[in-house]
């Protein structure tokens, strides 16, 4: 290591290996010259260099993990309400202030669920917290209602554009016949070409459009511009036709698994059997409130307690077993047997007994009547009514 060393009469400084014979400086001789001592660190040496690399290394690292940490509530909340947000704009709500968001949304968004790809409910799950890129191994479902107060499902979808990633939300009538609003997003696609399937002009294109066909599949799609030829087919990008194409590719994937996840879309007057995954009608006496998707909104029989009977399902008069007289189909008992019949001792040829209303004319000399039920509560407590005991 090179040593440091002072002239006394050129009074310069300077490096050797060892104390010179002469000052290179001034060329005066040794009596002249004195090894200058080092005091504190070698700043000009390997370890104090190594060591102040390490030290800025470590205190920059712990910086930026607090200022992470320290942003993260924040980070997230920014995230969760552009989350919030591009789901609004698929329900036809807009350029709504960030103070706005939650609330419209927790407005607008009546029940989420979680679906496997084998069409059961994933109890346990907020269908908020599913990542896009967990589309497809988990369905999420939104129940909401859009901005003009129409029922809607919103269905996160993901797909592949030309650079990226896209994804995008589509709100659809609750038996996914018809578009009702739309959003999309992208990762890297090129600006003013694939970028705009990010604008509302593109998306404003999809709201009104039939999502099936009459083959029963999703027939909704993105066709190259000007050669649309069908409702279902919306016209793409100019110049950004993989883009495009993926936007397509993503909606006919990505709802066709959702069609298939609850149960299918079936033709008018076919039960749907899957029932239990579908979406509620208000006039529906299924558990849990639930119909399928079926055009005339008829029950699936898995939760209709109906006894299998497919025209009960529909919510049509069904056969008493008891009396073999129409009656109509009750959630609580099931097809076959309704209020007022119980274990009536004549089965064939009498007319169905009907419920008491008034409790005065239930019975008359011991003999059932029509007008009210027999030997049941409200009978004008008359449990000998029609031989009973």
């Amino acid at each position: 290591m090179a040593k440091k060393f002072s002239c006394s009469q050129c009074g310069q400084t300077f490096e050797a290996a060892s104390m010179p014979d002469k000052c290179p400086i001034c060329g005066a001789d040794t009596s002249h010259l004195k090894e200058v001592k080092s005091k504190g660190i070698n700043t000009n040496g390997n370890v104090y260099t190594i060591c102040y690399a390490a030290v800025m290394v470590v205190l920059v690292a712990f910086l930026l993990a607090f200022v992470s940490s320290a942003l993260k509530s924040k980070q997230d909340a920014n995230v969760a309400i552009d989350k919030r947000t591009q789901i609004l704009a698929s329900l036809g709500v807009r350029g709504i202030a960030k103070s706005d968001v939650e609330a419209k949304y927790n407005e607008l968004i009546q029940e989420t669920c979680v679906m496997s790809p084998d069409g059961q409910v994933l109890e346990g799950q907020d269908a908020f917290d599913i990542d896009t890129k967990e589309i497809g191994d988990k369905f999420p479902v939104y129940k909401a209602k859009t901005a003009d107060g129409a029922d809607a499902l919103v269905l996160p979808l993901k797909g592949r554009g030309l650079w990226g990633g896209i994804w995008g939300y589509v709100a659809v009538t609750p038996d996914c016949q018809k578009v009702l609003g739309a959003f999309f997003n992208h990762e890297s696609e090129t600006a003013g070409l694939g970028a705009l399937i990010k604008d509302e002009p593109f998306q404003s294109q999809f709201i009104g459009r039939p999502v099936m066909g009459d083959d029963g599949k999703v027939a909704l799609t993105v066709v190259k511009k000007g050669e649309s030829k069908a409702p279902a087919e919306v016209d793409g990008v100019t110049g950004a036709t993989l883009t495009s194409k993926g936007v397509g590719e993503m909606l006919q994937t990505g709802i066709q698994q959702y069609v298939d996840v609850l149960g299918g879309v079936k033709p008018a007057g076919e039960c749907c059997h899957k029932a239990e995954k579908c979406c509620d009608k208000p006039d529906c006496k299924c558990a849990e409130k639930k119909v399928c998707a079926c055009k005339d909104g008829s029950c699936g029989d898995a939760a209709c307690n109906c006894a299998s009977d497919a025209k009960c399902c529909a919510r049509e008069e069904c056969p008493c077993a008891c009396c073999e007289k129409a009656a109509p189909c009750e959630k609580a008992e099931g097809c076959g047997h309704h209020e007022g019949c119980g274990d009536c001792p004549e089965k064939a040829g009498t007319e169905a007994p009907h419920k008491c209303k008034s409790g005065n004319d239930c019975c008359k000399s011991g003999v059932c009547d029509k007008s009210g039920s027999c030997g049941k509560p409200g009978c004008n407590g008359d449990k000998a009514c029609c031989g009973q005991r």
